[in-house]
């Protein structure tokens, strides 16, 4: 065989592995594998985060979103009637058990936590994750679905968690009615995330190219839609960020990202020793003093006595 032969065999074979290879991560990206709905509870109960959350009462529903998808979501009441709601947003692969932890914090402020799986996760219907882009919307339904079902006067706010953050940030882009919005360790944006991966895995960073075409052709989602960072542009809603120091999945240059790209008024807190979505494990009264003041200041702002 000539040798110009040889050397396009060679080109075609490598292409052919390079994009079957970034099919698969596409699948696996979309598609992650995810520990059941009881080994999460498992998980969480074994890291003692679930506290009294038995002893809690707790209303189940499941809320259609924009396109008749069914959201499963809890009510967990605050111990006294109060009309201050916080809806939370677990992360990736995960699933609403993964929010539990922050539902003390915000009930020792006397607020009703709604918490819920996102699309594809925990109770859900099988869906491909879009990673943060049309979850957000989602979380735009169970905004709608809180003033619906628990009246129009509430004070509503929003917490998210590494991708639950990404995708409250997307959402506040929409301009929904919420008081206030706490990040906890979420991306700028998502293709530097992939790409930090592929350098971590000593693979080529322009592998995300690809990896984008197949999320694309094969699954209908885009990794560079999801650009939380961009969303916040002209967002004047109250923020409060945390993010670990030491956390090796989403660099802490994103939550400066973050702080930049908002016009409101927005707090960074960052967490020395801190790895992902760590901040509540590494000094949880930190955390609690930090949220309560924030929630404070928020609401003597908006008028709340409770």
């Amino acid at each position: 065989m000539p040798v110009p032969l040889i050397v396009l065999a060679v080109i075609v074979f490598l292409l052919l592995v390079t994009l079957i290879v970034c099919a698969c991560l596409a699948k696996y990206l979309v598609y992650p594998p995810r520990p059941s709905f009881q080994d999460t509870f498992r998980l969480e109960a074994a890291m003692r985060y679930l506290r009294d959350y038995d002893e809690t009462k707790s209303d189940y529903y499941t809320v259609p979103s924009f396109d008749g998808y069914e959201l499963h979501a809890e009510l967990i009441r605050a111990d006294q009637p109060s009309k201050k709601y916080v809806i939370l947003s677990h992360g990736y692969s995960y699933d609403r058990h993964g929010s539990i932890k922050y539902t003390h914090l915000f009930r020792a402020n006397g607020y009703n936590c709604v918490i819920y799986d996102s699309r594809g996760h925990g109770l859900n219907k099988k869906a491909p994750c879009a990673f943060g882009v049309v979850e957000s919307r989602d979380l735009r339904a169970l905004i709608d679905d809180c003033y619906a079902r628990y009246g129009s006067d509430i004070f509503l706010g929003l917490h998210g968690e590494s991708m639950g953050s990404a995708l409250s940030a997307i959402c506040l882009g929409t301009k929904p009615p919420v008081r206030f919005a706490v990040l906890d360790c979420g991306y700028a944006d998502f293709k530097s995330v992939i790409e930090g991966k592929l350098k971590g895995f000593h693979a080529p960073r322009f592998y995300v190219y690809p990896i984008e075409w197949m999320c694309r052709l094969l699954f209908h989602v885009s990794i560079f839609a999801a650009r939380p960072a961009d969303a916040l542009k002209e967002n004047e809603i109250p923020l409060c960020l945390f993010h670990g120091e030491n956390d090796g999945l989403i660099p802490v240059s994103h939550v400066e990202r973050l702080q930049q790209a908002t016009k409101g008024v927005c707090e960074v807190h960052r967490f020395p020793g801190a790895d992902h979505a760590q901040c509540f494990l590494t000094d949880e009264a930190r955390y609690l003093r930090t949220l309560t003041a924030f929630l404070s200041n928020i609401e003597q702002i908006g008028g709340i006595t409770e």
